[in-house]
């Protein structure tokens, strides 16, 4: 006599108790037609049928970026138990990854390392309620499912949404700079033009003015200093970009301790911030969190209180381009770079756009136990192998925020135009494909992330 209960029995067991989402079924033997749950269960459980045969009724797909072209890993895909989505937080907020579903579901699973997914014990129906979530991007669509049958998926059922009027984006603010503009990557990876509006509006993305005086890329727009010296505002956004620019601006803010005391709130309250190149003073500035990245400036790295400021931007070429490597570390990068449709060898990646004077990375912390991070890609420069890419969550130990600073960036804009008029054409550089992986990274939960 073998030990153990049947699986499709101890399934159902196993709902009855509570331990999956739902209520009791009853199992249909071999040879019996399929049999509906009985009234003990709840929402969109009552229509999972149980199969004869060991048969089951099941969804495969491929998640996708907004483009509907990427394949991306680790994001949710569930049938919501209610039928509708329960909302997400408007401010920022600690999202674990231990709980990555707001509200209950009838089954779940995530994407693997090539975007494909299944999902078991299905409801059956016409219109099926099917979400698609990586952090605060999130979509659901009907899909007709048929009982005890396994249903492939359009990929355009499966790619995350373009705009709110698809589902949930998350709210960025992105400080437009003098030099790269990760906005043009945003839009890029398929999220929808109508969305990139200046703060007085309503779209999904608003862009700030971090540039020098007088270049403004939208009317109306608002300088970067209304967003940090205001908390309340900076509050209303869960991603914060900080593209590589000059000075005009940023010496003035980080002298101010509201400004310091408002960005590291930000990250304590679940914000996620972003910066590249010159920008990086808006992380090595700032005393919580100068410990974890020690950039090749006027200070030893047993220095961890905050150095000169910009003090990092070296003078003269540094050559370009150089050739980065995605670490042991970041397996998941590797896997997302070889399945595009364009594949990148991610141990050879050409990183080109570099300033002349761009800031690099010394080292990351001389003491990683109480200020870990990970190294996304590194390569040679200056005759010394140096990370190219780090993210780190704050607080340490803790997470609820997390930071990702590069030192290369996005091919600049054109000058003395407007958005989105001044982005680049053409396919997407490799390391801008890394910087779109990086963006749904930083938005995903923490505790399971970092991939």
């Amino acid at each position: 006599m073998r030990c153990g209960v049947p699986f499709q029995r101890l399934r159902a067991l196993l709902m009855c108790l509570g331990v999956l989402h739902g209520g009791c079924a009853q199992v249909a033997s071999s040879g019996d037609p399929p049999k509906v749950p009985d009234a003990g269960c709840e929402g969109l459980a009552c229509q999972v049928q149980r199969c004869s045969d060991g048969k089951d009724t099941r969804l495969r797909g491929t998640v996708y970026v907004p483009n509907g072209a990427d394949p991306l890993a680790s994001a949710v895909v569930y049938v919501p138990q209610s039928g509708q989505l329960t909302p997400l937080p408007s401010a920022p907020s600690c999202e674990l990854c231990r709980d990555p579903i707001a509200g209950r579901a009838v089954t779940f699973a995530y994407s693997g390392s090539d975007g494909k997914f299944e999902l078991r014990g299905v409801p059956s129906g016409d219109q099926v309620p099917l979400v698609v979530q990586k952090g605060r991007f999130r979509r659901m669509v009907s899909v007709r499912v048929p009982a005890c049958q396994t249903t492939e998926l359009a990929p355009d059922d499966t790619r995350l949404p373009r705009s709110r009027a698809e589902g949930d984006l998350p709210k960025l603010a992105v400080a437009a700079g003098d030099h790269d503009a990760i906005e043009c990557v945003l839009r890029q990876i398929g999220i929808d033009l109508g969305e990139f509006q200046t703060p007085d509006q309503r779209g999904a993305v608003h862009l700030y003015d971090n540039q020098k005086p007088g270049a403004a890329t939208l009317p109306g727009q608002l300088l970067l200093s209304s967003l940090l010296t205001d908390r309340n505002r900076l509050f209303s956004y869960q991603m914060l970009f900080l593209n590589c620019s000059g000075i005009a601006y940023s010496q003035g803010l980080l002298g101010s301790p509201q400004v310091r005391s408002n960005l590291i709130d930000f990250l304590r309250q679940g914000g996620r911030l972003y910066a590249t190149d010159w920008s990086y003073d808006f992380i090595g500035q700032l005393p919580e969190l100068a410990p974890f990245v020690c950039f090749q400036d006027d200070k030893d790295c047993s220095v961890t209180t905050p150095h000169g400021f910009h003090t990092a931007v070296a003078s003269g070429g540094l050559g370009d381009p150089i050739t980065g490597a995605v670490t042991s570390q970041a397996s998941g990068l590797a896997d997302f770079l070889r399945r595009l449709a364009v594949p990148i060898d991610p141990n050879r990646v050409p990183i080109t756009e570099l300033l002349p004077g761009w800031v690099q990375i010394a080292q990351t912390a001389q003491d990683p136990q109480r200020f870990p991070s990970k190294i996304y890609l590194q390569g040679m420069s200056t005759g010394k192998l140096r990370p190219l890419t780090v993210a780190f969550e704050y607080p340490p130990q803790a997470g609820c925020g997390r930071v990702l600073f590069s030192s290369y960036h996005t091919r600049e804009r054109a000058a003395q135009k407007t958005f989105p008029s001044y982005c680049p054409l053409g396919a997407m550089l490799p390391q801008e494909h890394i910087l779109e992986y990086l963006l749904f990274e930083l938005a995903d939960c923490l505790g399971g992330s970092l991939g």
